[in-house]
């Protein structure tokens, strides 16, 4: 009788003790996490808060057992069950996509899906590479180069068929592995392999695809490239790194980035292309080559040579190139490029290419790689380049010729090659388009040496790519839309090496959302008044439907 007596009074405390438990609970939670001095008071009101709540609960048994035995206690029990049978689903979807290692990218820009050519290479690794990163674990900065490093690494390995291991190191508990392998900062990845005896170093900053596959290339010596950038003429500078400047010395910087040496080279000194160049770049100079200059640059690409022509539209950009293009059966079209339809608002002279304009579904692009992941490019001023008339004639003809040119970045129908002053079109003077502003070349033989003789594609000795605009690969506007990517992707198709093609760092995309004044005002009060109201309301439906 009094156990009963005191039971009942103990569920008529129930809603108090809930309370009471509620307070001490939420209080001591609070206590622990933003007061680290009163954690001791902290979990002595949490253990209070704990035992009242046991108090409530056991006070409410009695209540709890007839809800959950009658009509809607089953009913309950039933939605909790799917509930619960829902969340187990989607909890064990996660666990089989994590255990076979499958991901959605669903970002607009595919920032973390990797490069096609990027698990080409790794799947084609012939030699065994370790990877070994340090980073300080009581470091936030290292600790988040860490959790990058290891989405990358983690991918790395398997397309790699486990040719790539890595690990991580706390050189601050494990000091004397950072002593064995020489690293002195980091956070930081080491890449060795033991085939080549090669190593190289990942340091401090940003962990992007791009860089981790360089160093893998690198020391599996899969990749070993070197460029030289012409001087002595005028050209635009390699060693310019101002980011006003004209020179280039943010697109060598970008070959660099891409596993390519970059060095000057004076070729009235040397006296010819040197042996180890891969690729020879010819920065719109102002002044004339020598003839024996001349003579050492067709040479070398006679021999299986790749350059990169870039022209300015200026008279002096254009003399000096004429002898080189003009041996590879090419020629620049007089004037400047005007795009009335394709162009910046206020300039027709600045030409802003678009996806449509990319010419590279040809033989010789390899199925368009070069342009399919591009987005718009800048021309702030372009000449125009075609075959010279004898070859363009044979072409027309069906006549041999050694030499396969591809248009890869053409203006627009509504375009034409000004002649001189002012941006209107004049009949007889200017010539219309469209035209095209960046070509590419291959060559069996030089049209200069052998302009009748056959093209046979699988004795390609010549690659040459001309630019039209100095501007668009000059530090002022290297960064502008895609005109990094489109310059390096050319080089990488000069180079031959599908790798360098589109292994670009992904876009992070940033959107904000812009709101007018009344637009933000509808935000809120449709949250702070319409969407409870709408409960309220749907929940007083519910109730009097049930009563």
């Amino acid at each position: 009788m009094a156990l009963s007596r005191a039971r009942k009074r103990l569920e008529g405390w129930g809603a108090l003790l809930a309370g009471l438990g509620g307070i001490a609970g939420g209080g001591g939670l609070l206590l622990f996490t933003w007061a680290p001095e009163l954690r001791a008071f902290a979990l002595a009101t949490l253990a209070a808060g704990a035992a009242l709540l046991a108090l409530a609960a056991v006070a409410a048994l009695p209540a709890l057992t007839r809800a959950a035995t009658g009509r809607r206690g089953r009913l309950s029990g039933v939605s909790l069950a799917s509930i619960a049978a829902a969340a187990a689903a989607v909890v064990a979807v996660n666990v089989i996509a994590a255990a076979a290692d499958v991901r959605w990218d669903l970002t607009a820009t595919r920032q973390f899906e990797l490069a096609p050519q990027t698990e080409q290479a790794l799947a084609a690794l012939d030699a065994d590479l370790r990877v070994t990163g340090f980073a300080a674990g009581s470091d936030d900065g290292d600790l988040r180069f860490e959790a990058a490093a290891e989405g990358f690494l983690e991918r790395f390995a398997r397309l790699s068929g486990g040719r790539l291991t890595w690990r991580f190191v706390d050189p601050q508990l494990e000091p004397s592995a950072a002593l064995e392998l020489g690293v002195t900062e980091w956070p930081s990845l080491l890449f060795e392999s033991d085939a080549t005896g090669l190593r190289e170093a990942v340091g401090p900053g940003a962990v992007t695809e791009q860089r981790l596959l360089t160093a893998t290339l690198r020391v599996t010596q899969t990749r070993s490239h070197k460029a030289y950038v012409l001087r002595g003429h005028g050209e635009r500078s390699v060693n310019d790194l101002r980011a006003s400047g004209s020179g280039i010395g943010f697109a060598a910087a970008g070959l660099r980035a891409d596993g390519v040496a970059v060095e000057a080279l004076d070729l009235a000194d040397a006296g010819r292309v040197p042996e180890d160049a891969s690729l020879l770049i010819v920065a719109a100079p102002v002044a004339p080559l020598a003839v024996e200059e001349e003579r050492a640059v067709n040479a070398w690409l006679a021999d299986g040579g790749r350059a990169l022509f870039i022209v300015e539209p200026s008279a002096e950009s254009r003399a000096a190139t004429a002898g080189l293009l003009g041996a590879w059966g090419l020629e620049s079209v007089p004037g400047v490029v005007v795009d009335a339809e394709r162009s910046v608002a206020g300039d027709a002279r600045t030409l802003v290419a678009q996806r449509d304009q990319y010419l590279g579904e040809t033989p010789i692009t390899e199925g368009g790689a070069i342009a399919a992941p591009l987005g718009p490019t800048l021309f702030p001023g372009a000449a125009a380049f075609r075959p010279a008339e004898e070859v363009a004639a044979r072409i027309e003809a069906g006549d041999p010729v050694p030499v396969r040119y591809a248009p890869l970045v053409a203006s627009s129908a509504d375009s034409w090659a000004a002649g001189g002053p002012g941006d209107a079109y004049v009949e007889g003077r200017d010539a219309p388009g469209p035209h095209t502003v960046l070509l590419l070349a291959q060559a069996s033989a030089s049209p200069a040496e052998a302009p009748t003789a056959e093209f046979e594609p699988d004795a390609v000795r010549a690659r040459l790519a001309v630019i039209g605009d100095a501007d668009f690969a000059s530090n002022r506007y290297y960064g502008d839309l895609d005109n990094a990517n489109l310059f390096l992707n050319v080089a990488g198709w000069l180079l031959e090496d599908a790798a360098l093609v589109s292994v670009r760092p992904r876009q992070e995309v940033f959107r904000p959302l812009v709101l007018t004044g009344p637009e933000l005002d509808f935000v809120r009060y449709v949250s702070w008044f319409l969407a409870p109201a709408l409960l309220a309301a749907a929940a007083l439906t519910a109730w009097w439907r049930r009563r």
